[in-house]
């Protein structure tokens, strides 16, 4: 039973069906947060800066614990603690619910197992339109704010993608007057969506409209060509082509989708990092080369330092502006475990479950391998695979494939830990319309490659440290201990790594005394 609601009107139901008062907007604004980041802890800053943006009142935090105190009590009196749970876990807060609680989660489920039904185009279909029910009206209904805007259109553009795949699946099947009402609403909406538009042709022509199928191209045409100065893809030629010559195999089967890009979201849960802000105003804005083309932004500091956690965050904080989707690739090129990100509330490393590997079961991309470092056709290879793009057998010259299935594609590509030049090489040119940000431990190794705009990683200041430690652990603990909080500082050598496992340590023993901490440390590392 759906218990949260987010896609609609936010709500919360009772297992017996009646809605609880989940408070006023800014109120409804922490739960819907909570519940889109459902069993994931979220620390009170991630909170307040989702909530306020970069200037949050004075009184913010203890706004924050009024509103989860509230709905603590809201959730608890309206089904005994047998419905969704609000609980306090390592400074943070975590919405406990099961999966499938939540319509989001749901959703997301439901399309993740159509996708992955491969070549049963009936199962993936009857899927996608069972995901698709779930939806009530605009995502995150009643909620306000930039936070809410912002993942109010990104969940519209998962929506917007299952619709096209289940259009797509549906017209394969021989659909296609039962869809034409849905197919000119969508392509009112999406004028420029090719994909949309594509689906539309093929549905006219089931139709026996071929003459509306060709104007429906012409529009096309004409409003990329005005907009943006190009044609369409060439999948969409060839499908005005067919319907022209009256192909009799469109009538029983929909459109190619060898190469219809699917929008990956693969990017970590977002982190807030401290006394990073110039680093990323660096990153901000809009760089491009002499030949018009993006300039690769490449993030460059010692192990530790923070370059994964400054990457991610950049990358969330931006990901509006590629709505085709974000890519994450871990290469893994300093052959190390985890690592820990920079400055970052909670004490926790993103985690990486994204890189090139071998060939995808079901092609779907899968985790990498550590035995050798990727090479620049495999992080191509993945990052197509990510758009739902297979690169077709025998093709001669994948490099010139793949770019041509990027190009005009609004793509965010993150290299996190780059290993080799050829790894960056193989994306360099491509997509122009698209951005690549890239993670490494030595800038130097990209020199002669491309324009690139690196920002370098040192250590953090005292201050940037105490803050951070402060983030974690909590003003007043920190505050309590200021000679402790230098000791542990300087122990740290203002490493964020380092400073984010002293905070863990302390943070797992609230009743531990700082000062002990910092003795603990010193006589590990043999200092005095």
């Amino acid at each position: 039973m759906v218990l949260v609601q987010l896609l609609g009107p936010v709500e919360y139901r009772a297992t017996g069906g009646n809605a609880v008062e989940l408070g006023q907007a800014k109120q409804r604004c922490v739960f819907a947060m909570l519940a889109v980041s459902a069993n994931e802890v979220v620390m009170p800053d991630e909170l307040i800066n989702w909530a306020w943006g970069a200037d949050p009142p004075k009184s913010a935090r203890n706004m924050i614990h009024s509103y989860i105190s509230r709905l603590r009590g809201a959730l608890e009196g309206a089904d005994d603690g047998k419905g969704a749970i609000l609980r306090r876990r390592h400074g943070g807060y975590v919405l406990e619910a099961e999966p499938d609680a939540i319509d989001l989660h749901r959703f997301r489920r439901t399309v993740a197992a159509a996708r992955a039904a491969g070549t049963d185009t009936r199962t993936a279909t009857g899927l996608l339109r069972e995901a698709l029910n779930s939806w009530r009206g605009r995502p995150l209904g009643g909620v306000p704010g930039e936070w809410a805007t912002r993942t109010r259109w990104l969940l519209e553009r998962e929506h917007l993608s299952a619709l096209v795949e289940c259009h797509e699946g549906e017209l394969r099947l021989g659909g296609g007057t039962g869809l034409l009402d849905e197919l000119h609403s969508l392509a009112d909406q999406h004028p420029d969506n090719e994909l949309v538009i594509r689906n539309l042709m093929t549905g006219l022509h089931r139709s026996g409209r071929r003459t509306e199928a060709v104007e429906a191209y012409e529009t096309l045409r004409r409003r990329l060509a005005d907009q943006l100065g190009v044609d369409p893809a060439q999948q969409t030629k060839a499908l005005r082509a067919t319907i022209l010559r009256a192909d009799p195999d469109l009538a029983a089967a929909g459109p190619r989708t060898d190469v219809a890009p699917s929008v990956p979201r693969q990017l970590p849960r977002g982190i807030r990092c401290v006394g990073r802000e110039q680093e990323l105003a660096m990153l901000d804005g809009s760089v491009t080369a002499a030949d018009g083309r993006p300039v690769t932004r490449v993030i460059e500091g010692p192990p530790g330092i923070g370059k994964t956690a400054l990457a991610v965050q950049w990358a969330h904080r931006v990901a509006h502006r590629f709505p085709d989707g974000q890519i994450f690739v871990d290469l893994h090129g300093s052959s190390v475990g985890a690592r820990t990100g920079c400055a970052h509330v909670g004490g926790r490393a993103p985690e990486h479950h994204h890189g090139p590997a071998e060939p995808a079961r079901r092609g779907r991309a899968v985790a990498p391998t550590r035995d050798r470092a990727p090479s620049g056709d495999d992080v191509l290879r993945f990052v197509l695979r990510s758009l739902g793009v297979v690169v077709p057998p025998g093709e001669t010259d994948p490099v010139a494939f793949g770019r041509s299935a990027l190009e005009n594609l609004r793509v965010l590509v993150v290299l996190d830990d780059l290993a080799s030049p050829e790894q960056l090489e193989v994306l360099q040119h491509g997509p122009p319309a698209g951005a690549l940000l890239v993670t490494t431990r030595d800038a130097g190794r990209l020199s002669g490659i491309g324009a690139l705009r690196t920002v370098g990683l040192r250590e953090l200041s005292v201050q940037q440290a105490q803050r951070m430690l402060a983030g974690i652990l909590g003003e007043r603990r920190v505050e309590a201990e200021p000679w402790a909080v230098t000791r542990i500082i300087d122990l740290c050598g203002r490493s964020p790594r380092a400073l984010s496992a002293a905070a863990e340590q302390a943070l797992v023993r609230p009743w531990l005394p700082l000062e002990d901490l910092a003795a603990a440390m010193a006589g590990r590392s043999g200092v005095i």
